[in-house]
């Protein structure tokens, strides 16, 4: 669904539409979009990419994104990629499972936005690995941000992030159920 899709949403079906932006919140993706598709200050935010970087030229496809559930949680998040403190995010497939653009690829780019739509990062995806939840260690936990770099933060936090995300599709999580490993590295920012 895209952000101007889920304005619509929003106004023509209210209760509807807080339960789908909920999901996608909770998914940490907003959107999944085809270049085309892409709003005028996403696609300028792509021709100044291109200008500050060399070789870097718009692919066929790209997701657009931002991370957390709400504005001040998208934008700690934000900061802590900005910074490199944060290069890493984790998901289960079984939240995009139903639209494979959502599936993160190696070399594949991410448009992060803020809260509101605003794109501040272009992230390109370096490494991808599947898990089950038990299985996730120190070792992928510690590329987290801050507060979740332990294992034992990091499953708290995300069991809990994997329990609301999840309700509405009617699943809950498990041990084994499947979690994306997803690091990444900035690209370009404003």
């Amino acid at each position: 669904m895209t952000q101007r899709a889920a304005a619509v949403e929003r106004q023509e079906h209210p209760s509807r539409a807080r339960a789908s932006v909920l999901l996608l919140a909770l998914a940490l993706v907003t959107s999944a979009a085809h270049a085309r598709d892409a709003t005028p200050e996403i696609e300028a935010f792509w021709r100044t990419c291109t200008q500050k970087v060399a070789g870097l030229s718009k692919p066929d496809f790209y997701r657009v994104r931002y991370f957390g559930s709400d504005a001040a949680t998208a934008r700690r998040l934000l900061d802590l990629i900005l910074s490199g403190e944060k290069t890493v995010t984790f998901t289960t497939p079984w939240l995009y499972q139903d639209d494979p653009n959502r599936t993160p690829v190696v070399g594949g780019y991410t448009v992060v936005t803020d809260f509101d739509g605003r794109p501040e990062v272009l992230l390109r995806t370096t490494q991808v690995k599947t898990l089950a939840f038990s299985e996730v260690t120190e070792e992928d936990a510690r590329f987290e941000g801050p507060g979740a770099r332990t294992v034992e933060a990091w499953r708290r936090i995300h069991w809990n992030f994997f329990t609301n995300g999840l309700k509405p599709l009617g699943k809950q999580p498990t041990e084994d159920m499947p979690v994306t490993v997803e690091h990444f590295e900035v690209v370009c920012k404003l």
